[in-house]
This record gives structure tokens, C-alpha cells and sequence, in this order.
């Protein structure tokens, strides 16, 4: 995602947009501008070829406090180029535009490669396309090394594919046992009359936790496999809530002719033939599903990024 303020940014400096990204030559780099909620992104795809010239580089970018200055919230120099998050308050595009200033010279000054040096072979571009990976970061090759870069990433995907030894029933195994214990505690929780989504989160890590302990596959049926064992664990913890209560209600009633194992049926009569207690029980298991849904997001989104095959895509 890219907003006005990074769209103004790059138009000056004659880049363009697609995908959610800016991305072209910053001033003789290769740049993607990007941002999120709270954070903005710039990244360059550059490599030294001078070791030592990279150790004075990053010696001379040590050497400012770069969060304090310019809003830097993290600084990431690897191999194939360098990452710079900024905090995203106002005032930050103006800090951002400072940074710039500060920094694109010290590229310059340490040898940087430059925006139409291929990452691939290293040579330079006369006639190339760009590309963009995961983690958004936009790289300029050569048509023949954009295939090569292509072909090596789906070979990656499918080497990590076939060395997944896990199973889908085994995994399924272990999320509805994680869910199960969820569920004994949603039911706890029930019968002391709250409705927590915490308890929603502490489902949907054990169904996670149960799906890897069992060696479940790292695959996208993964996802299926925790939203169902979720699901599950809210109704039966909501049931089991009703089932404890019944229990007590025998266990107090003096010459009760009920017994505890004739409470599935009980709570199977009160389904068909109350409409209150269904109404409540529906409402419940729907209020549970709201406040589970928010506490299981995160590992859901997590689960995605984790089976999702990496990507390499050509930008307009």
C-alpha cells in the first residue's frame, strides 16, 4: 500500500506506482516506497562489492542516531540491499525527505551499485523489466535473468512443498485436541459469566499448537483446519457451559430421576423444544464466534504467510 504523501515523494523523483508500491530509480538507486498502518518503507536493492568500502559505509551510518533524527524505527543492511522503516506521524514525510538528503550521498560515496545493475548476474542493463518479490522490494534484471530469478524462486517453492513431511489428519488431530481443551476452559469461563476474546486467542493457539505438535502438514489446508477447530471449540465449550450447569441442577435437586448421563439428551430436548434456551444458546455461540474470530486473527494471518509460496512478479 502506498499513500499521497510517498506517491508526491516518488513522482519527483520520476518513479512509478503498481501493485501498492513506488518503485524505479532514486536518484541512481533502485527504491520501493511503501507503507502500512503506522509505518512507511523504503528499500534499496544495492550491494558493495567493496568489503571494505561496505564496512565504512555502515561504520558512517552507525555513527548518526537515525531514530532520533529522522524517525527511523529500523535500519537493515544485508547483502542485497538496505531496508529503512520510518514512524509514521506528521511531520514524518518531511523527516523522510532529510533522511534522503543524509543518506543517498553516503551510497554514492561507498559504491553502492546502481539501479541497472542486474541482481542476478551483476552486470549492467541496457534493456531490463522489473520485478517484485516478497516484502515488497522492487529489483531491475535483465529479461533472462528475470526468467532465471523466476524459475529459481518456483523451484524453491516446490523443494519446501516436498520436504513437508506432515499430515493434514495428524494435524487435524492435534487442532481439534488443542480445541478440546479450549473448549474446557471457554466453559469455565462461561459458567463465571464472562465472554473474553482472550479466550478466543488461547483457542486458537492451541489448535496451532496442537497442529504442530502432531506434525501437521505446512500446507494452505492449514488454515481450514484451525478456523474449523476454532469453530468447534467455541460450540462445545458454549454446550459443555450448559452440560455443567444441568449437572449441578441434578446434583442439587433432591429425588432428581435425571442422571448425568442423560444430559446430552436433556440439551438436545431443550434445542427442539425451547425456543428461549435455543435463542440463548444460538446467541452465545455467536457472541463466542465474534470475540474468537478477533482472538485467532493474528494466527490465521500468520498461517497464511507461513504456507503462502513466495512470489516474483513483473511490475508495469
Amino acid at each position: 500500500m502506498i499513500g499521497s504523501g510517498l506517491k508526491k515523494l516518488a513522482a519527483e523523483y520520476g518513479m512509478k506506482v503498481d501493485r501498492g508500491v513506488a518503485y524505479g530509480s532514486l536518484q541512481g538507486f533502485a527504491a520501493t516506497m511503501c507503507e502500512g498502518s503506522g509505518w512507511k518503507r523504503i528499500a534499496f536493492s544495492t550491494t558493495f562489492s567493496d568489503p571494505v568500502q561496505k564496512t565504512a559505509f555502515m561504520d558512517a551510518v552507525q555513527a548518526v542516531d537515525v531514530q532520533k533524527t529522522y524517525r527511523v524505527s529500523g535500519l537493515g543492511i544485508a547483502a542485497d540491499g538496505v531496508q529503512i522503516n520510518f514512524v509514521d506521524n506528521p511531520g514524518t514525510m518531511g523527516k523522510i525527505r532529510e533522511f534522503l538528503a543524509w543518506f543517498l550521498p553516503l551510497l554514492q560515496e561507498y559504491g553502492a551499485s546502481a539501479w541497472d545493475v542486474c541482481p542476478e548476474c551483476g552486470y549492467q542493463i541496457t534493456d531490463g523489466k522489473w520485478m517484485l518479490s516478497d516484502g515488497n522490494v522492487a529489483r531491475y534484471y535483465h529479461d533472462a535473468c528475470a526468467q532465471k530469478a523466476l524459475r529459481e524462486v518456483e523451484d524453491q517453492n516446490e523443494q519446501r512443498k516436498q520436504q513437508d513431511n506432515g499430515s493434514y489428519l495428524k494435524g487435524t488431530i492435534g487442532a481439534l485436541l488443542g480445541a478440546l481443551i479450549g473448549a474446557v476452559v471457554w466453559a469455565v469461563v462461561l459458567i463465571a459469566g464472562y465472554v473474553a476474546s482472550i479466550i478466543g486467542l488461547l483457542i486458537g493457539w492451541l489448535s496451532d499448537k496442537g497442529y504442530r505438535l502432531l506434525g501437521g502438514r505446512n500446507g494452505k489446508g492449514k488454515i481450514a483446519i484451525l478456523i474449523v477447530a476454532v469453530i468447534l471449540g467455541v460450540v462445545i465449550g458454549t454446550l459443555g457451559a450448559d452440560a455443567i450447569t444441568l449437572a449441578q441442577m441434578i446434583n442439587e435437586t433432591p429425588g432428581a430421576t435425571a442422571t448425568y448421563a442423560d444430559i446430552p439428551m436433556l440439551l438436545i430436548a431443550l434445542l427442539a423444544e425451547d425456543e428461549g434456551y435455543r435463542s440463548a444458546l444460538l446467541g452465545n455461540i455467536g457472541m463466542g464466534l465474534l470475540f474468537a474470530a478477533l482472538g485467532v486473527y493474528w494466527f490465521v494471518i500468520r498461517t497464511g504467510k507461513e504456507v503462502a509460496d513466495a512470489k516474483l512478479v513483473e511490475l508495469k
